[in-house]
């Protein structure tokens, strides 16, 4: 697939997105695919879409389209998108790119001065600005990022410090989302001739202990050729590491930083390196177990995203890497069997520095498998020959696409597979999560309700996939697709997320017998009695959630705790078990 076919299709998406009643606007649709693209690809977790836009004057122009708030971090992400609505490329100047810049840090600064207070509760943006009137010191870095169908060919300006905040931009335009998305299928394309590309050989030490499973060799690279490397080839090299790693903004990439500017030749003692697979090398024999390596072919980096993107980072502001040298480990699986779940657990227990999340190493898990196994033999009950796709590993569909070597299977493909039939693994685990009555873990954002429901699956309280398993898994992707655009229709507001996972799963508490899975599966519907009473449900829950128990709750924050769930429960008459009261866990933002 080539770039244009790219922005085609992400188009096209959009307009019948749109046209199916799932956004209010084509725009709307636009700002969900293009941001949908970011999560799944972990450049943004849990990205919650609040769009606002005020142009009456040029000089009070505020926009934003997105937002995620990071409280570990205390990062606050504000995602600008632009959508070209030309059918063709088209590119943006860095005056319209500068301008969006400026209206989204408006949109921040007014909402700090109370912004909220003037706004209705039903505004999409309610909720974002009244988060940042209250969360506003506890806020130390605001990202910027503007994301477009259009070409951008600028740099974001510079970070910038403003009452103890830190702004920082970012820029993802079609062309960047384009190398992101498709980086899966060209990892094994990372032929890099060290020699005659770099001017650089690897002098390495092999293990001695001869393994049946792997060669093992650990030697240092100089962090010019590291950086050039990642500038050169971006997200490809790093796409088996468990993280996705982008900017250097946390403290760990700062003391990396700072050591490149201040005491380059302590960076080999002060950094533990990087962890990488290659699928094969070649090499000079120096004699003794040393090598002299020159070509690695399908390298990829499972540990040390933050080290390389950090040099690369130094790199680009001109800093001098000439004395810096990075530990390297290299690993060279000799066999394709069990492959990937090696590589996950090189990569998941080399990481330690920062936390790993579950959804990071779990594509290749048994019961992920066994979902995507099923979603490409079972087709639906229908005259038309039409499946849905389990994505289990980010840009799989894409993937899958490109393969298809001319434009008629790739017509042939999508008809199979339609777009708006890719369940990915989040929302997956967010649809039954709702089935299963936690709508105040799903409010807490896809990461973290993935996690929750990874553990379930380990602790053996989710069923392993049988083919009974998947099609009700799907009937659920259904109920949860139906239900909100019944919400969206009801125009509550910036709840919408939180209403309907309340919603079904207040329908699964009140009338679970009544849920026909089997019968929404066959239909690949929901029944009108089923539609009317999701309706009355969802217009009891934003009641609800509206109303917390203590006055001026912020609304989102509410619907993450147990406590908003079982008030509901009791609302409706029912008694809250004491197993079920809430517990002491750290909420998370």
């Amino acid at each position: 697939m080539i770039l244009e076919d790219f922005h085609a299709m992400i188009c096209e998406d959009a307009r019948a997105e749109h046209e199916a009643g799932r956004y209010r606007t084509a725009e709307e649709a636009m700002e969900g695919i293009l941001c949908g693209y970011l999560e799944e690809e972990q450049v943004i977790s849990d990205i919650q879409l609040s769009p606002y836009q005020k142009t009456s004057s040029s000089r009070q122009a505020m926009m934003v389209s997105a937002h995620a708030f990071d409280e570990r971090n205390a990062t606050l992400s504000l995602i600008a998108v632009k959508w070209e609505r030309s059918n063709k490329l088209t590119k943006m100047s860095r005056n319209d790119a500068n301008r969006m810049f400026k209206m989204a840090r408006r949109f921040y600064r007014k909402a700090k001065t109370g912004m909220y207070k003037e706004m209705e509760e039903t505004d999409t943006a309610y909720t974002l600005a009244q988060m940042i009137y209250e969360r506003q010191s506890f806020i130390s870095i605001v990202r910027i990022i503007l994301v477009s169908n259009a070409i951008i060919g600028i740099e974001p300006p510079a970070d910038a410090e403003e009452e103890d905040t830190v702004f920082s931009y970012d820029v993802w335009d079609i062309d960047r989302i384009f190398r992101l998305v498709g980086q899966a299928e060209s990892a094994g394309d990372n032929n890099i001739g060290l020699r005659d590309q770099y001017d650089c050989c690897l002098t390495m030490m092999k293990m001695q202990a001869d393994h049946q499973k792997y060669d093992c060799y650990v030697g240092m690279l100089p962090g010019t050729v590291l950086a050039r490397l990642y500038d050169e080839l971006g997200q490809r090299l790093i796409e088996r590491n468990v993280r996705s790693f982008l900017q250097a903004k946390n403290a760990v990439n700062k003391g990396i930083r700072d050591t490149v500017r201040d005491e380059p030749e302590m960076f080999m003692a002060y950094n533990n390196g990087i962890s990488t697979v290659a699928e094969w090398i070649e090499s000079d024999d120096l004699g003794n177990g040393i090598v002299s390596v020159h070509s690695l072919h399908g390298w990829q980096i499972v540990n040390g995203g933050q080290t390389t993107a950090s040099l690369a980072n130094a790199y680009k502001a001109k800093l001098d890497l000439s004395q810096v040298f990075v530990p390297i480990k290299l690993t060279i699986l000799k066999s394709g069997k069990n492959q990937d779940r090696i590589i996950a657990y090189i990569s998941k227990y080399a990481n330690s520095q920062n936390k790993i999340t579950m959804s990071d190493f779990s594509a290749n898990t048994p019961w992920h498998v066994e979902m995507e196994k099923f979603s490409r033999r079972i087709w639906v009950p229908s005259r038309q020959r039409m499946r849905w796709f389990y994505e289990r590993a980010r840009g799989q569909y894409l993937v899958e696409f490109n393969r298809q070597s001319t434009a008629a299977r790739k017509r042939n493909f999508r008809q199979e597979n339609p777009k708006n039939r890719v369940v990915t693994k989040t929302l997956a685990a967010k649809c039954m999560m709702c089935a299963m009555q936690q709508p105040h873990v799903v409010s807490k954002g896809s990461e973290t309700n993935f996690v929750k429901f990874m553990e379930l699956v380990e602790a053996g309280k989710v069923p392993f996939p049988d083919e009974r398993y998947y099609k009700h898994m799907i009937a659920n992707v259904i109920l949860f697709n139906k239900c909100d655009r019944i919400v969206k229709h009801l125009q509550l507001g910036d709840y919408k997320a939180n209403v309907v996972a309340y919603s079904i799963a207040l329908a699964y508490r009140l009338f679970g017998g009544k849920i026909d899975l089997d019968k929404i599966w066959t239909k690949q519907d929901i029944d009108e009695q089923l539609e009317s009473m999701l309706e009355k449900l969802a217009q009891k829950v934003w009641d609800h959630i509206t109303h917390p128990s203590v006055e001026g709750t912020n609304v989102t924050q509410w619907c993450k705790r147990e406590e908003c769930w079982n008030l509901l429960l009791r609302r409706q008459g029912i008694e809250v078990a004491p197993a079920e009261k809430e517990d002491d866990e750290d909420e998370e933002a």
